[in-house]
């Protein structure tokens, strides 16, 4: 490849981790420590100014630590919240009890393990506070910290001064990007093993020597145990741990690298790179072991798995655009930038955008420009600036790869479509592109610092020189948009806090909790809507708000949409009379009623049911938007009306019931019991339009051809129908929104 010579030597001044950039013949150790010390002490005081800057840009001082910086229905805080009061209470994050009632919540089906690194930082913060909100700031803030920390770390490694190391390394952290995941996609906020992925693609690039051997005498055995080595190691389990997203991201440019070496025939790098990948590798196979181990066991479930995006607005919100890096962020400071990126973002991707939060900064897309121009001066041969910088030409190849394998119709839609749909918003890759372009900038500095040095004043212009670039990134990296309106959660966080701690109160410790409407875990419904059953929640986490506030309740929403513990799918298309009474029958001990579930005339008529069937008003949140009902007295009235026989046998059917699971052509129907059973299956085919027919099924799985393909499906047990209450009939429309999760249309 132009530009990547074979044996051109090291760029001054470059070093690698384990390695002192200039170091003397024979270092010794008490000076090897005191430079370990100072570069620590370095990495502590960027980390203290970037937390700084973040608490300035969040306006830190408005909130309260012990309510989550965002509690609104339109994000995915409140599953990182649950994931977060999991390990809390249970110590880990794969199974929780509480959840999921009366089976539990197994997560194997949606792995985190990927982020076992992260997680494993949230359970250390765990020893310190039983509040998840707390917990959940406590990691956010720590992610600024962390990034800008390890981001130091690479660049000084990478040869660039203290001083300028610093202030790129607090830019890295303080992306649009970082503020934009915020704690909604907290472990994409912890994007700190980007700096380390860099750090290994450049440094396979050029030949580096990323595993030498220790230097005589040493153990044959410990022989590869160099100071360098272990560092790489660390870096690719760190890497390997981290998140899934940046561990690919770091597989396709450091295997491009690779590729690059095989193509000059530099064999040995080549082979660096390739270990490295395999280390990078295992590590992620380990950590998702458990995982795989379960769905080798258990089958895949088809309702979690990803399919290739075919939907053209949901490839651009989640693809990558050049012109997306280099715009102003979306509510810039400056009014004309603000409503020219506005209008560009409502032109190319309207609604939902990730990668409209991928912008560089002023900063940032100056060192991108660079390296453009260093790409381009390495292609026609230029010489000087343009072409004799080794560390300018590998970040622009870097960045190269990036866009190749990010942008719209780039070679991520082959990865998508051949490997895994599981990863399939390459916006995110801009991290990578923004850490390159950084390292540019930095480099652009060092040597426009050297030269001021040497004038009259220097120091002086330098210093402010630095301070300007520093003030600006921030400004031009952050918008009061980034603000959370902390007065608006802490209303809602409090009101839920109080709500559960009477209905705790009311019930004691070890009750169950019925929550209506149904909403499959994870991720909702999808968008296919069916007449006016659909739950109208604007985001799909609204039902773990009782749990985050619990300590002695367990709740039924939870468990894993397409797996078996999912019984309450089958409840959802059922008149709401019957399934409060098959709530009732097997065991729950009240009611949770979100209103804001439904349409609003629905919810009216779903709260008026209850109150009518169970006769009795309900406890209202503080709030007023939540509404609980007590099912005790109901299910005593049933056991006076029902034998012991029947409500065993109702119980048993709620808890086991008939099953609908998508399949090719149709649908599968599971029947769990031992013995023949009739039912009425009713399929949406499409709005408006369902099908019903009458279905004998025998023990075990059988198929439905259904032509024109399935939304979503209802299996009402004929054999329960003495179960339906009396005034059942006059609210059979009332349903608590659809059968289980949607086909993938």
């Amino acid at each position: 490849m132009p530009g990547v010579a074979a044996n051109e030597p090291a760029v001054s001044g470059v070093g690698s981790f384990g390695e002192p950039s200039a170091a003397p013949a024979s270092p010794s150790v008490s000076g090897s420590h005191r430079g370990a010390l100072a570069l620590a002490g370095e990495c502590a005081m960027v980390a203290v100014l970037t937390v700084a800057c973040a608490a300035w840009a969040l306006r830190l001082w408005h909130g309260d630590l012990s309510v989550p910086l965002r509690y609104t229905p339109v994000d995915d805080t409140k599953f990182y919240l649950m994931l977060v009061k999991g390990i809390i209470d249970h110590g880990w994050y794969l199974t929780n009890s509480t959840l999921g009632a009366p089976f539990g919540q197994q997560l194997f089906d949606y792995p985190q393990g990927a982020d076992n690194l992260s997680l494993l930082l949230i359970r250390g913060l765990a020893l310190f506070s039983s509040n998840p909100a707390v917990v959940v700031n406590l990691f956010f803030l720590l992610t600024f910290a962390l990034v800008s920390a390890i981001s130091h770390l690479v660049l000084r490694a990478l040869g660039v001064s203290v001083a300028v190391a610093g202030i790129a390394s607090v830019l890295f952290a303080m992306l649009p990007y970082h503020f934009f995941r915020g704690e909604s996609h907290l472990l994409l906020s912890a994007y700190y093993a980007v700096p380390l992925s860099a750090w290994l693609f450049l440094e396979v690039l050029r030949g580096a020597g990323l595993f030498p051997s220790r230097v005589p005498p040493a153990r044959r055995s410990l022989r590869w145990a160099s100071r360098r080595s272990l560092a790489t190691g660390a870096a690719c389990l760190v890497i390997g741990s981290a998140n899934l997203y940046y561990a690919t991201f770091a597989l396709v440019l450091i295997a491009g690298a690779t590729v690059i070496l095989v193509a000059l025939r530099r064999w040995r790098s080549a082979l660096e790179g390739t270990v490295v990948v395999g280390l990078v590798v295992g590590t992620l196979a380990v950590n998702v072991a458990p995982s795989l181990v379960y769905r080798a066991r258990h089958g895949e479930d088809s309702l979690v798995a990803r399919t290739a995006i075919a939907d053209e607005t949901t490839t651009e919100a989640f693809a990558l655009r050049l012109t997306n890096l280099v715009l102003p962020v979306p509510g810039s400071r400056i009014g004309p930038l603000r409503r020219l990126t506005a209008s560009y973002d409502r032109a190319i991707a309207p609604g939902y955008c990730e990668a409209c939060f991928a912008s560089l900064g002023v900063v940032g897309s100056t060192g991108l420009g660079w390296l453009a121009l260093c790409g381009l001066g390495s292609l026609v041969g230029a010489s000087g600036w343009l072409g004799a910088r080794r560390l300018f030409r590998h970040a622009s190849v870097g960045v190269a790869i990036a866009l190749a394998v990010g942008t719209v119709g780039g070679l991520s839609s082959l990865f998508e479509f051949l490997i895994t749909p599981d990863i399939r918003a390459w916006n995110r890759i801009s991290v990578f592109i923004a850490f390159l372009s950084l390292l540019a900038v930095a480099l652009l500095l060092d040597s426009l610092l050297g030269a001021l040095r040497r004038r009259r004043l220097g120091s002086l212009a330098a210093a402010t020189l630095l301070g300007g670039v520093l003030v600006l990134g921030v400004l031009d990296q952050t918008t009061p948009r980034f603000v959370p309106d902390y007065a608006v959660s802490a209303r809602q966080w409090r009101s839920d806090a109080n709500f559960v701690a009477e209905i705790e109160r009311r019930l004691g410790r070890g009750a169950s909790i019925f929550e209506l409407p149904y909403v499959p875990f994870p991720e909702g419904y999808p968008d296919t809507p069916v007449g006016d059953q659909v739950a109208a929640y604007a985001t799909k986490y609204e039902p773990v708000r009782g749990y985050l506030h619990s300590s002695t309740l367990r709740w039924s929403y939870g468990a894993m949409k397409g797996r078996p513990a999912d019984w309450p799918a089958q409840l959802a298309g059922q008149p709401l009379p019957f399934v409060v009474t098959s709530a009732a029958a097997a065991g729950f001990d009240g009611l949770w009623v979100d209103p804001a579930g439904f349409e609003p005339a629905k919810a009216q008529l779903v709260l008026s049911a209850v109150r009518s069937l169970l006769a009795q008003a309900p406890l209202t949140s503080p709030d007023g938007d939540l509404d609980f009902f007590d099912l005790r007295p109901y299910r005593r009235r049933l056991a006076r009306t029902h034998s012991v026989g029947e409500l065993r046998l109702l119980r048993g059917r709620t808890l086991h019931p008939l099953r609908t699971v998508c399949a090719a052509g149709g649908l599968e129907l599971v029947n769990p019991s031992g013995a023949v059973r009739v039912a009425t299956l009713t399929v949406h085919v499409r709005r408006g339009v369902t099908v019903s027919r009458r279905v004998t099924l025998e023990p075990g799985r059988s198929f439905q051809r259904i032509p024109g393909g399935v939304l979503y499906a209802t299996l009402t047990d004929r054999a329960l129908a003495p179960f339906e209450p009396a005034g059942a009939r006059s609210v059979a429309s009332v349903v608590p929104g659809l059968t289980g999760p949607g086909c993938q249309p």
